[in-house]
């Protein structure tokens, strides 16, 4: 593993270890679906549109902006999501109100061509996928399309690569609910592996491991 690979999976640890007193409380009813575009321009203006749904339900406030020279570029009060001209996406989130509308940033990252399902309470895996995470609730191959990055102010952004996931993939991401989360000690947080697309998948409502420490302890 490279140094580059252990710092970004301290970022993510430590995020996720940042998130976990937050109780996650009932998403933001569905009011905007967002159909999938025959031209990049008719995608953009979808998921303005489920964002801008969301907002209006959820009083959030927000600017886009859609142009093919610019990108995605999504700001809600609870999530950003950034194209960058490398190809890849960035996106920060507000570890309070991210939790009323992660059905948001799934559509502004699937907007921004990064294939992701997210989910609360379950976790889902593909028919072939062994269920192998590591103590984090990381499964093989996440850090290929995910990661994260702290800046100098502290804040850390989630860098993901559309041009790295696997052909077939998207980026499964669950979230355990506030019971899940006691039942581990608040570590993990989350599960977050790769699973095929256009086929069934199996979930569960149980949740990953604790995450341990040598001594026995869930670590916080």
């Amino acid at each position: 593993m490279s140094e580059h690979d252990t710092e970004s999976g301290a970022v993510l640890h430590a995020l996720r270890e940042s998130f976990s007193d937050v109780g996650m409380s009932t998403p933001a009813e569905r009011i905007v679906s967002a159909g999938r575009a025959r031209q990049r321009r008719r995608l953009f203006g979808t998921a303005a549109g489920v964002v801008a749904g969301t907002a209006a339900l959820t009083g959030l406030t927000l600017s886009i902006s859609d142009t093919p020279a610019t990108g995605v570029h999504i700001r809600t009060v609870a999530f950003t999501v950034d194209s960058q001209d490398d190809g890849t996406v960035h996106a920060t989130w507000d570890k309070q109100r991210y939790f009323e509308d992660h059905e948001g940033l799934q559509q502004a990252l699937r907007a921004a061509g990064f294939p992701v399902l997210i989910k609360t309470g379950e976790f889902c895996r593909g028919p072939q996928d062994d269920g192998a995470l590591n103590p984090s609730g990381v499964g093989p191959g996440v850090d290929q399309v995910m990661r994260g990055e702290r800046g100098s102010d502290g804040k850390v952004t989630f860098v993901f690569t559309p041009a790295a996931m696997p052909d077939g993939k998207q980026l499964f991401i669950g979230y355990l609910s506030p019971a899940q989360l006691a039942s581990v000690g608040g570590n993990p947080g989350s599960v977050e592996r790769l699973v095929p697309t256009g086929v069934p998948l199996t979930c569960t409502t149980e949740p990953p491991p604790a995450h341990r420490a040598p001594g026995g302890t869930a670590t916080k």
